[in-house]
């Protein structure tokens, strides 16, 4: 069995597909890559509601819930949105977006 199998079984992101995993270069770790569904829409991180995307940040690191003693690392490239009642702001994740220490928003 492998370990997408694993994570589509106990923990599905609505929206979103675990791509592929593989141990980090410190081979203490687990890095899966995660990508937005196809024909989903992108959702403001702020109200929650749909909104066009029209670029990508870089892709960053998220700590998951750690695996047989490994740590693991979602790894995804967030969008941005134009929503209409907040302006300029990052996709969410969905209800239950994995919160980092830094918020992020777009600058003209």
């Amino acid at each position: 069995m492998e370990l997408i199998t694993i994570l589509n079984r106990c923990h599905r992101f609505r929206g979103f597909v675990y791509q592929h995993a593989h141990f980090g270069a410190d081979k203490k770790s687990i890095e899966v890559a995660v990508r937005p569904r196809k024909g989903t829409n992108a959702v403001c991180s702020r109200c929650h509601l749909p909104a066009p995307g029209y670029d990508q940040l870089a892709e960053r690191r998220f700590e998951f819930i750690p695996l047989w003693g490994f740590l693991v690392f979602l790894l995804y490239t967030m969008r941005r949105v134009e929503c209409r009642r907040c302006g300029c702001r990052r996709s969410s994740l969905g209800r239950r977006q994995i919160h980092t220490d830094q918020s992020l928003t777009c600058s003209s």
